[in-house]
């Protein structure tokens, strides 16, 4: 995927781009595409409205005496502040009583403002506070992307799980506690959502960076970490899958173009690029007539 793709919204999930046979896409080297701030005009029902704001003030150097966001933390985030409850996962609302503010995440360097408070990288999102989210700044997740090849039908498939919030499938992902590893999170995210024991030390990084996620803020937004495993046909066959308690369900779902323009947020952005990647280090991996999608995608 070239950068100029952005300006369409990298037509995955729409539009079919022409696919130009003397330039290939297995040539290119593939850049996951997320979406700046469609964020910007989705939010959570506890939300309030977020200010609306135009493309052109989005970043930060803009100058843009107008913008007074409201100012939002969900009940749930000043309940469980680390420093008035015990095991509690969120900063307290003072940011002064933060032991450790970053200074940088996957997306640079990190700018604050006149209250110390971490700039969301991606510019205004039309929401002060930090919403849902209980980190001031960048709160880490990982994301783990199981395909398979269904070997009665052809179809590819990818291991989903139905969220209980907004009832989407998505990939089942979930928060890095601190001080967990990356990999460690990803296998026990996947086991409380699915009910699987898989090792990641040697999947394929697909993604480290900014989600677009509706949850996001100005001072507190969603980084990740994109993994792939792609399980060969007796492998995945015998997998016994059984949603945790995060999950409404879960399922191999086969991965045409209409179940990726639903999946969750940036899901499908994500899993299609895992499964480029795949398909330039392993053609044989995939059926050839996934090939032929993957190549209307890049």
């Amino acid at each position: 995927m070239t950068k100029n793709d952005q300006s369409t919204g990298w037509s995955l999930l729409g539009v079919r781009p022409p696919v130009d046979p003397a330039n290939s896409w297995l040539q290119n080297q593939i850049e996951v595409y997320v979406e700046p701030y469609r964020a910007r005009f989705e939010w959570p029902p506890e939300y309030p409205r977020r200010f609306n704001v135009a493309d052109e003030n989005t970043p930060w150097e803009v100058d843009y005496p107008e913008y007074v966001p409201p100012y939002y933390v969900a009940p749930t985030v000043l309940e469980n502040d680390c420093t008035k409850k015990a095991g509690g996962w969120a900063d307290p609302e003072d940011i002064s009583q933060v032991e450790e503010l970053p200074v940088e995440s996957f997306e640079g360097p990190l700018s604050r403002d006149e209250q110390g408070r971490p700039l969301n990288p991606r510019g205004r999102s039309g929401m002060a506070g930090r919403g849902l989210l209980g980190k001031w700044g960048p709160n880490y997740a990982a994301d783990p992307i199981i395909t398979r090849v269904n070997q009665r039908f052809g179809d590819v498939e990818m291991l989903a799980i139905q969220r209980k919030d907004s009832g989407q499938w998505a990939i089942p992902g979930g928060m890095v506690d601190k001080g967990e590893a990356v990999s460690a999170t990803l296998s026990r995210e996947l086991k409380e959502e699915t009910g699987l024991e898989l090792d990641f030390s040697d999947a394929q990084l697909v993604y480290q960076g900014f989600v677009d996620d509706r949850r996001t803020t100005d001072h507190a937004w969603i980084e990740t970490t994109v993994k792939h495993l792609h399980l060969a046909g007796e492998q995945a066959e015998k997998l016994e899958l059984e949603a945790g308690s995060d999950a409404l369900s879960v399922t191999w779902l086969p991965l045409t173009e209409r179940s990726l323009q639903k999946l969750y947020a940036s899901h499908g952005y994500f899993v299609v690029s895992a499964l480029g990647m795949l398909y330039k280090r392993q053609p044989d991996a995939l059926p050839a007539k996934f090939g032929q999608i993957l190549a209307s995608y890049f």
